[in-house]
């Protein structure tokens, strides 16, 4: 292993920022919200700076503007403005809800405005001069337009006389607010305006006989330190709060009420781009291309979903709240800087809904049994089975550790450095450099096989003692790591669709000295995948073992279907096919994860002789990290809460924790980690006292909830699903039409 001694020992004055809880990722779906009766894709073929959409009609604009069908993804016709550029865009209100989406005003980089005629397709009004620098945003409140410029100054246009609409032939009026504006958003009868760190509520107010009233609050602040504010959101089921997004992953959250900052949430460590506010849910994008969708009527909030919608950052996120009543469904459209491609997302999540609605009554098609899993997870620091036999107790481990269940159905085996990772004539050098000679190389693959039988022959015979009779399900080797898992005999014949994969994390992913071991596996009509892993090591070396894990997270693995009658959504979970790990359904990870304390030695050891275990996890860096660390990939997981003393670093052949000169800080580098909402209860977590290896082993000991698909019952639960769902769509028309009739429509 590489020098960790305390030397290397760091702090971050990220460790004691405060936020609320991070969303809960464990139930999140990764696959694409692709629309079936919809194109997925417009290619606009023009540089595109703003979006729109009403109805059917998706309105892009620039130098020219032009008018796309939803259903389509055809160009219905452009509307020429020759020499102007288009900044803004909003939809003009109607009188009759058939009319909305037919009118545009567009703003333009020079201060005018166009207002167009989608069905004509030309431009019927348009008034230069209106304000003296470009217009960043057209807003709309009931039956006024609110324009916006760049210097600050709104113009607000209320309904004539005549029409009961805004005109653009009408004289507006006009007020100064604050220039740098980063976003603003119409939220009832105000204006919500961020500008860098700062938030500030506008109530500007037409009257044709009096001069605009404007009141304006004092600048809100958020609660907690955040970055700069980029964008706005509002949620139609959720009138009491605004959502401001921030360039470092965080949202702000305000009470419109109280106008006061009541929440700020870490999504993410990457600047969030667009938000909108879709049925129920926030959607966010980023400048990762990455789109997530937090249910946030929950504490913490829930990630219902996240997948890569772009490769480049996302631009614009688009939705319009009447198009569930004119098409059925909602569209929601984003776009990038640079690709000039709408695409159209489900915002009503249909597969996800009918997903988890059948989960929901999965007991109505499934029948299920409870199995019970024992898992070893151990860095044995190269030490040979026969070692184990010198003293009385470390030949008793694992009878010990066998007896710690009444036979379990599963015993999974996770050994990391199972051979001498130290040792340069047995990997850096031998191993990685090619310029070793042939036979040195044989040498080294001899020893290192030798090992893999030699600890193989040793677990099945301690099995083979069991009352029960075992078999080797499948072994796996990756350089130390090792991984052997028996089932009972009687069980095999329920197994399907087993594979092994292994994932290269070590020197930059190049070799094995450190990475995972994924066995994966389907047990009745349940997916189970376990991970054995090796992380790169060093006290400070956070950042690089939070990259292996992530690394290893994303890691395709192949699949060969599912190996089952039932469907693929019965098998896995969160949208997937298998190809990942969090696609299975339940999900261990285990492994010299090389997290340490982040504290010096001393402390430490005055708080182990008090038997202060709590205080001292409250600097394990990797609890940290599932506290402070949005994007950390085991945040789905949970573990046992840990009693035991930590498992790393002894004297080989003691208890005393490491009285080298090194005097490295003892820590709980060895962990079980492990996802299955309501599948998975953990029993016991603990550790061993063998002295062969400078690592404690640990086991953990699970009961877990496996089912059987009947696929007759499963039919006629799913026709009750869709037909929850027509109930599901009725009710979101009706509530939408409410909406805009209470809303949209309101004369102020």
């Amino acid at each position: 292993m590489m020098d960790d001694s305390d030397d290397n020992f760091v702090t971050s004055a990220e460790e004691t920022e405060r936020l609320s809880e991070y969303p809960d990722s464990s139930r999140a779906n990764r696959r694409p919200p692709i629309l079936r009766s919809m194109p997925h894709e417009i290619h606009c073929k023009y540089d595109i700076r703003v979006i729109g959409i009403s109805g059917e009609y998706i309105i892009t604009s620039s130098t020219v503007t032009k008018v796309w069908s939803v259903k389509t993804g055809g160009c219905v016709g452009h509307i020429g403005h020759p020499d102007l550029r288009v900044t803004a865009i909003a939809f003009k209100p109607s009188l009759q809800v058939e009319e909305e989406g037919s009118i545009i005003w567009l703003g333009t980089r020079d201060g005018g405005l166009l207002e167009a005629d989608i069905r004509a397709l030309r431009i019927v009004n348009k008034r230069a001069g209106v304000h003296t620098s470009m217009i960043k945003g057209i807003y709309r409140c009931g039956f006024e337009m609110w324009t916006l410029d760049e210097d600050g100054r709104i113009q607000i246009w209320g309904p004539d006389e005549r029409t009961g609409l805004p005109q653009l032939s009408q004289a507006p009026k006009s007020q100064r607010i604050q220039v740098a504006t980063a976003c603003a958003i119409v939220v009832s009868s105000y204006l919500w305006v961020g500008r860098a760190k700062q938030v500030t509520v506008y109530q500007p107010s037409f009257s044709q006989s009096e001069q605009v009233q404007f009141t304006v609050t004092r600048p809100l602040t958020a609660t907690k330190p955040t970055g700069d504010i980029t964008c706005a959101a509002v949620i139609a089921a959720d009138p009491e709060h605004v959502y401001f997004g921030h360039d470092d992953g965080k949202v702000s959250v305000y009470s419109r009420s109280k106008l006061i900052c009541v929440d700020v949430v870490g999504i993410s460590l990457y600047k969030v781009t667009a938000m909108a506010g879709v049925g129920n849910f926030l959607w966010v994008s980023f400048r990762t291309g990455m789109v997530y969708v937090y249910d946030v009527r929950q504490r913490p909030w829930i990630v219902m979903k996240d997948w890569k919608a772009h490769d480049g950052p996302i631009q614009s996120m688009a939705v319009d709240r009447t198009s569930i009543f004119k098409l059925g469904t909602l569209p929601v459209i984003t776009v990038t800087a640079t690709e000039n491609i709408l695409t159209i997302w489900d915002g009503m999540l249909k597969q996800d809904w009918l997903e988890l609605n059948m989960q929901e009554h999965e007991a109505e098609y499934c029948s299920f049994r409870t199995i019970q899993a024992l898992i070893c997870t151990w860095n044995v620091g190269a030490a040979k089975p026969t070692e184990l036999q010198q003293t009385s107790t470390d030949s008793k481990f694992l009878r010990k550790l066998l007896k710690t269940a009444d036979d379990p159905d599963l015993i999974v085996f996770g050994f990391q450095e199972l051979v001498e990772l130290d040792n340069k004539t047995v990997t850096a050098k031998s191993m990685f450099k090619h310029k070793k000679k042939n036979k040195d190389k044989a040498n080294v693959q001899q020893h290192m096989s030798y090992q893999y039988k030699a600890w193989q022959d040793h677990l099945t015979e301690a099995v083979s003692h069991l009352d029960s009779r075992y078999v080797l399900l499948m072994s796996d080797k990756l350089v130390g790591l090792y991984t052997c898992i028996f089932i009972k005999e009687r069980e095999k014949h329920e197994i399907s669709n087993l594979r092994s994969s292994t994932v290269k994390t070590g020197l930059g992913g190049l070799h094995g000295n450190k990475g995972a071991i994924i066995i994966r596996f389907t047990l009745d009509d349940s997916s189970i995948c376990f991970v054995n892993c090796h992380l790169a090591a060093g006290q400070s070396n956070v950042i690089p073992r939070n990259n292996d894990i992530a690394n290893i997270m994303e890691t395709k693995i192949t699949t060969a279907g599912i190996g089952s009658t039932a469907n693929m959504a019965d098998i896995y979970v969160g949208g997937g096919d298998g190809s990942m790990i969090l696609d299975h359904e339940i999900c261990f990870v285990n492994g010299d994860m090389n997290y340490r304390i982040t504290l010096h030695r001393v402390p430490v050891m005055k708080m182990l002789e008090k038997g202060e275990l709590d205080k001292l996890l409250e600097s394990d860096q990797l609890l940290t990290q599932l506290k402070k660390n949005p994007g950390f990939r085991l945040r789905p997981f949970s573990e046992f809460p840990i009693t035991f003393p930590p498992t790393y670093k002894y004297d080989i052949g003691s208890d005393t924790y490491d009285s080298s000169e090194k005097k490295r800080t003892p820590a709980w580098c060895d962990r079980i980690y492990y996802r299955g909402p309501g599948k998975i209860f953990p029993i016991e977590y603990r550790t061993y006292d063998v002295r062969v290896s400078d690592h404690r082993p640990v086991s953990g000991l699970y009961d877990i909830k496996i089912k059987t698909v009947d696929r007759e019952l499963r039919k006629e639960a799913m026709q009750m699903a869709i037909n929850r769902w027509e109930d599901f769509v009725q009710e979101s028309i009706q509530k939408a039409r409410l909406h805009f009739h209470e809303n949209e429509q309101r004369i102020r």
